[in-house]
């Protein structure tokens, strides 16, 4: 069940760390010493060449019997890769274990079955199945005399490929639950978008304005730095709907909006906070500084119709504007900018009025 396909061009060794001083600790943490290059060769020559074959039948005989097996080897032609993979695994068994080829070869082992999706629980089972088989070769081949060198060599190879197996095997799966958890993390962001932005305008939603605006309110009381809001509401937006159809409205709307954002600062924020009513938020604009920014914005949106099929729609916008003093909240920053607003469009729209903390008084 093992594939030394070529995979990668990547030294697997370098990219799990295992240089030579890793690679000698990970030999003598199993007691794999010099001398077991002839216990290789011994185990290569007198058990596995002669029983080759039968430990190979044997061997799929046993793994078949599992179902995931049966779904993952679903054809004769697979099978016979697989057994000719096999033989080249049991004939490199032990032989040059010191060498970083050695190493790289059981990574690559681990990395080809992670990557067919060979569950890691019937992996260690198939190493034990294979480890047994050998060791009733050794029984049956060799003199009584020569089993407990070989057995003992036989524990410390398997170990130590099961061990480059399973590592490399371990990191595709964690390389999976990483692409996983960033897809989800990517599919999180899409969502939190999709509540944070409107849909139509682009702009922000009503909760995410709303919000943005309790922040600002919060860090304007704290930092004593000036505050501004703009209310702002398409003039007879009604009778676009109702003279063009709905669909030229949210035109309508797609186009303003995009001329509200190109009309502030980049630390301002604009978001929708009804059908035709927008909120647009000025951290550290005063008085003077948010009055320009609302003209600027009501002077753009009425700049030039907007072309909806073969005719033009004309466009223009009303402002309430004005400026969080120390004991204001959001609640009654945003009513004091609607009261604004509401003058604005009894002085006949199309215009900004601009609403003191202190005098209530338009200016």
């Amino acid at each position: 069940m093992n594939d030394f396909t070529q995979v990668s061009s990547e030294s697997l060794c370098e990219k799990f760390g295992l240089d030579s001083v890793q690679r000698q600790q990970r030999l003598e943490l199993l007691d794999l010493v010099e001398g077991d290059h002839l216990l290789a060769a011994e185990l290569l020559d007198g058990v596995i060449e002669p029983n080759l074959d039968e430990i190979i039948e044997r061997f799929y005989s046993k793994i078949m019997s599992d179902p995931v097996a049966q779904r993952l080897i679903d054809s004769d032609d697979l099978l016979s890769h697989l057994k000719k993979t096999q033989a080249e695994y049991l004939l490199t068994l032990g032989i040059g274990f010191d060498t970083e080829a050695y190493f790289e070869s059981r990574l690559r082992a681990g990395l080809a079955h992670a990557w067919v999706g060979l569950p890691l629980t019937t992996y260690q089972c198939g190493f034990h199945i294979q480890q047994h088989l050998i060791l009733s070769s050794i029984r049956k081949t060799l003199p009584e005399g020569r089993f407990e060198a070989l057995l003992l060599f036989l524990l410390k190879i398997v170990s130590l490929d099961m061990s480059l197996a399973i590592e490399a095997y371990h990191n595709v799966q964690v390389q999976g639950l990483t692409r996983s958890i960033e897809k989800m993390k990517d599919h999180q962001r899409a969502l939190q978008d999709r509540v944070s932005i409107d849909s139509l305008t682009a702009v922000f939603s009503r909760s995410q304005i709303m919000e943005e605006l309790e922040r600002s309110v919060s860090v304007a009381g704290s930092s004593g730095e000036s505050l501004s809001i703009i209310m702002l509401d398409l003039d007879f937006f009604k009778q676009i709907n109702d003279s063009h159809g709905h669909h030229a409205g949210d035109l309508v709307l797609k186009q303003v909006a995009n001329r509200f954002r190109a009309s502030i600062r980049d630390a301002d924020m604009v978001g929708r906070v009804g059908g035709e009513e927008f909120l647009a938020i000025l951290p550290g604009a005063d008085m003077a500084t948010s009055l320009r920014i609302a003209e600027r914005i009501r002077a753009h949106t009425s700049s030039s119709p907007v072309k909806y099929d073969e005719g033009l729609i004309d466009v223009s916008v009303s402002g309430g504007v004005t400026t969080c003093s120390g004991e204001d909240d959001p609640q009654s920053l945003l009513e004091r900018a609607d009261k604004a607003l509401y003058r604005a469009k009894e002085e006949g729209r199309n215009r900004v009025v601009y609403l003191d903390a202190v005098t209530s008084g338009p200016s």
